[in-house]
This record gives structure tokens, sequence and C-alpha cells, in this order.
């Protein structure tokens, strides 16, 4: 089992942090709307901050961590977690954005709060667990190969 996790000050600021922005535009959107009415970008905000805050907390589409055992892949946050079994797992993706330090799995079928997850190179381990996620999408992406073929 191998644990890749933020350092405490990168999980406050760059995970943390976001979300209480979210809830103080949504408060702030929602006090302009009780006072002025349904004018300018107060909409928006109150139909955009929900969405964001439900993604990022209950999709945890930034991990707090990421746990990698021989039976599954966990992520972690916000309290919740997602645990995919491998060998229930179809599809596995990564796309590398190494220009701006960040990562994207897509993992498993689609999945409305859930499956796609994005990890910074802040990540304890970042270019370890790349090497995994690209060795199992390999890997992967060869039996798909290999089933449609014997078909």
């Amino acid at each position: 089992m191998k644990q890749y996790r933020y350092t405490t000050s990168v999980f406050l600021l760059s995970i943390i942090l976001p979300v209480l922005i979210m809830m103080g535009l949504f408060i702030w959107a929602l006090l302009q709307v009780i006072n002025s009415g349904l004018v300018g970008i107060y909409p928006l905000i109150l139909t955009a901050m929900p969405v964001l805050f439900i993604t990022s907390v209950i999709g945890i589409n930034n991990p707090s961590s990421i746990t990698l055992t021989t039976e599954s892949i966990i992520f972690e946050g916000f309290w919740s977690r997602h645990e995919y079994k491998w060998e229930d797992v179809k599809e596995l993706t990564l796309k590398d954005y190494g220009y701006v330090g960040k990562a994207f799995i897509k993992i498993g079928s689609f999945r409305l709060l859930g499956g796609r997850y994005w990890i910074s190179y802040k990540l304890a381990g970042y270019k370890d667990l790349l090497a995994v996620i690209k060795e199992l999408e390999g890997r992967e992406k060869h039996e798909r190969r290999e089933t449609v073929q014997s078909k």
C-alpha cells in the first residue's frame, strides 16, 4: 500500500481555501440579491457556486490523498472516499499537463460526481504516482485491445 498526500500548507491553500472562497462568494451574492434583487452577476454566482462546491466536496475533483493498493485505488477528500477496485476498472486515462504542474485522472465509467480527479505536482510522490498510473493505463489499453481482437 502506498499513500500520496499533500502537505498541510498545500492542502489548506490549494483545496480548503478555494472552497471557502466559493462559500463566501455565494453568501455575498445571496446578501446582494436580498438587498438589490436579481441584478448583475449575482444570479450567475448563485447558480455556479453550489455546482462548483458540490463537485469539489462530494465529487472530490481535487483529492487530498490517493492510496494505491494491490486491490484498488482510493481517492479521499472532505470526509469522502471514492474507491475503485482494479478488477472493475474498465477505463483509465491519465493526461499530464506538465506545463501547468497538474495531471488529470479519469477512472471508471461515467459518474456524475466522481471518477474525474485533478492532482498537482505538489502532491508528495507526484512523479511516482504518475508513473504507476501510466503503467496501469498502458496495461488496461493493451487488455482492451486484446479483448476487441479476440471478438
